[in-house]
């Protein structure tokens, strides 16, 4: 196809997609010099254009790893260059950054040019590649399912028809807000002038003017001294910033240490801040609006229902959402072929039948011929999961070493469980990775519990991770997780592996669960975890003898440092979250006579709590492992982790450090000597 046929081509598109205010994919396919050329054209004619791509030597490219970094920018057109792989989450946040009338152009190889080595997308475990790239395939196929979604561009074969778009009613904007936003601040000011404490969370879909609705209200306001904004970053908030002007933007970590006062908490994207801390955050201030996106590439909103929102009543947490597009208009075409290509809808949670369920294994659950139980799998994983990205669609569909199980009634999916092989390395390796200086990729167990809890050798031996575990929410406490589990205990038996194990962001939940399995807790994080932000323990469930005395001595030891590293490195950790991890552990301990006398004379106000701690913590630990009661935040934030007193969670603003330790002497007398 020659250039100048092109061109004309794609003037007339853009005028069409100015003119219905749709949005387009265009898709590129052809020899590498031929998507070259016609990339340098566009990007000659429109140097506004960014360009995404992992090619070395493009000039202006962005990495698409990178892609986030466009977060909260409009523009005309997109390039992103798929010659080194397709990256889903870059895919997603191209097209979110497209405002109405634009157009993102995908440059691709055909079939015959795809090479697992040249994608950097497609490498696993051990840098084991996809033997088929089954994702390029998976769009391809999304393509010619539905023409009008996309437009694919081939050469020799002429140039497609743009099919009639009906003209989009752009979202009315007056004054510079939508009518939703409007009622949206006319809700929020009505809250602020009651003077109640308490939460009110904006959700919005990406594109719906959430952030920027924040801003406005900081504008309106005259951004008061005593507002602060936080963010996972500074940049997260760059929407809400712009639209602010002068307001005062402090981060979350930093917010909790100084403890700043606050008239108002604005917390934007707050989904994408650790669940610990957000939840000390809104303890400790006593108004707080939050911002969130609840779809999105992001994988966080689903997540953030799930282990956040649901925690409040409806008294306490106020909940407004904004619906129409911004940035873009509804019915978008190109809206509609990122949900249904990477972004699945989540499905009507699945029913036990009569008759039961069975357990069986997902062969390649890639396979095109398997794409609708792949869908309905990625549908559940996004349903029961915090963070469940379109990348992970990928990783169901190529990743070799990814071991499926699946539970099934009345032919309907029901649970799920993901599994990886980990170990098996030579004494040599395992002893480089336990002095730190080798990482194999994918062995994240192997890894942390050789590492980091110091188990010299481990790594030697062969287990299988869980890497993720789902069941359908009207199908929990039925026993199907367990049956999962069960099902991966045989198997890696019937593979002749060492253990099972499973390294999770630490939440009340998901511990119980993991505890009633029969997994033993061996290791907390040191950092913080990607996905979810939050520290992840790793636990085990040995199938080899030799291996359950190995694991049974560095949990012993894990426990005994338990008292100083919740003082130390957890000391973050929101108190749900210790309580949780103390009955997980099982921690015990047996004090001496001295040590009870400590306590004693804390408890009766004649010694002072800094005298007291080091024989205090251990008993307030013991008791609350052994207890079943709700423990309160400042029994855990001074008994245990021995937060500052200004950081302390106070029942009135006058409530002074005399009132906090008195109050704490009755928690601790409560919880050790109950009558």
């Amino acid at each position: 196809m020659p250039a100048i046929e092109f061109k004309p081509w794609f003037n007339d598109l853009l005028l069409r997609l100015g003119h219905s205010r749709q949005r387009q994919l265009v898709w590129l396919e052809g020899p590498i010099e031929w998507c070259d050329a016609r990339a340098a054209d566009l990007l000659a004619r429109y140097p506004d254009w960014p360009l995404l791509s992992n090619r070395p030597g493009l000039p202006a490219a962005r990495g698409l790893k990178l892609a986030d970094d466009l977060l909260g920018s409009e523009h005309a057109g997109l390039v992103l260059d798929g010659w080194r792989g397709f990256d889903p989450d870059a895919i997603c946040i191209a097209a979110g950054t497209l405002r109405a009338g634009g157009v993102l152009v995908i440059l691709a190889p055909c079939a015959a040019d795809r090479d697992p080595a040249d994608d950097d997308f497609a490498l696993w475990q051990d840098d084991r590649r996809s033997p088929n790239l089954h994702f390029a395939e998976y769009l391809e196929t999304a393509l010619a399912e539905d023409p009008a979604l996309g437009l694919r561009v081939t050469p020799g074969t002429g140039l497609p028809a743009i099919p009639d778009m009906p003209r989009l009613e752009a979202t009315p904007i007056h004054s510079g807000v939508t009518d939703e936003q409007q009622r949206a601040l006319r809700v929020i000011d009505s809250w602020l002038t009651t003077g109640d404490d308490g939460l009110l969370l904006l959700e919005a879909d990406r594109g719906r003017g959430k952030s920027s609705c924040l801003g406005l209200l900081l504008r309106a306001h005259g951004c008061p001294p005593d507002w602060i904004v936080c963010a996972p970053s500074r940049k997260a908030a760059r929407v809400l910033l712009d639209n602010a002007g002068d307001a005062c933007f402090v981060a979350p970590d930093r917010l909790l240490d100084e403890l700043s006062p606050a008239g108002l908490l604005l917390i934007d994207e707050a989904a994408m801040i650790p669940q610990s801390l957000l939840s000390q955050l809104c303890r400790r201030y006593p108004r707080v609006i939050l911002a969130t996106t609840t779809g999105g590439y992001e994988g966080t909103g689903r997540g953030f229902r799930l282990r956040f929102v649901e925690r409040f009543s409806a008294r306490s947490l106020l909940r407004l959402s904004l619906e129409r597009p911004v940035r873009w208009c509804a019915g978008d075409l190109l809206e509609a072929w990122i949900e249904k290509t990477l972004l699945p809808a989540s499905l009507p949670p699945a029913e036990l039948a009569d008759e039961g369920y069975t357990i069986e294994r997902l062969e390649q659950p890639g396979h095109p011929r398997r794409r609708a139980r792949l869908r309905e799998l990625f549908a559940l994983l996004g349903a029961a999961h915090y963070r469940t990205r379109p990348s992970d669609l990928r990783q169901l569909m190529e990743n070799p070493e990814l071991v499926v199980f699946a539970a099934f009634s009345g032919g309907r999916l029901l649970g799920a469980i993901l599994l990886n092989p980990e170990g098996g390395f030579d004494r040599g390796l395992a002893r480089e990775i336990y002095r730190g200086r080798r990482r194999p990729r994918g062995h994240l167990l192997a890894q942390m519990v050789t590492a980091q809890a110091g188990l010299d050798g481990f790594a030697c031996y062969r287990g299988l991770r869980v890497q993720r575990i789902a069941v359908s929410a009207a199908c929990r406490r039925r026993g199907i997780g367990q049956a999962l589990i069960g099902q991966a205990r045989a198997y890696a038996a019937s593979e002749g592996l060492d253990y099972i194990g499973a390294s999770f962001a630490l939440d009340a939940e998901t511990a119980g669960f993991w505890q009633a399995t029969g997994f033993v807790f061996v290791h907390a994080s040191y950092a913080a975890g990607k996905s979810s932000g939050d520290h992840s323990l790793a636990m085990l469930s040995p199938l080899d003898t030799g291996l359950r005395e190995m694991i049974r001595v560095i949990s012993d030891r894990r426990s005994r440092q338990l008292p100083m590293e919740l003082t130390q490195r957890l000391r973050r950790l929101d108190h749900r979250q210790v309580v949780a991890l103390l009955r997980l552990a099982g921690f015990s301990c047996r004090p001496s006579l001295l040590e009870r006398e400590d306590l004693d004379a804390f408890v009766q106000g004649r010694r002072p709590f800094d005298l007291c701690f080091a024989s205090l913590q251990p008993q307030v630990m013991h008791a609350i492992a052994h207890s079943l009661e709700e423990i309160p935040a400042l029994l855990v934030e001074k008994a245990v982790q021995n937060r500052p007193w200004r950081q302390l969670p106070r029942e009135s603003g006058d409530e002074g450090r005399k009132q906090l330790q008195r109050r704490l002497r009755l928690l601790v007398d409560a919880l050790v000597n109950p009558c």
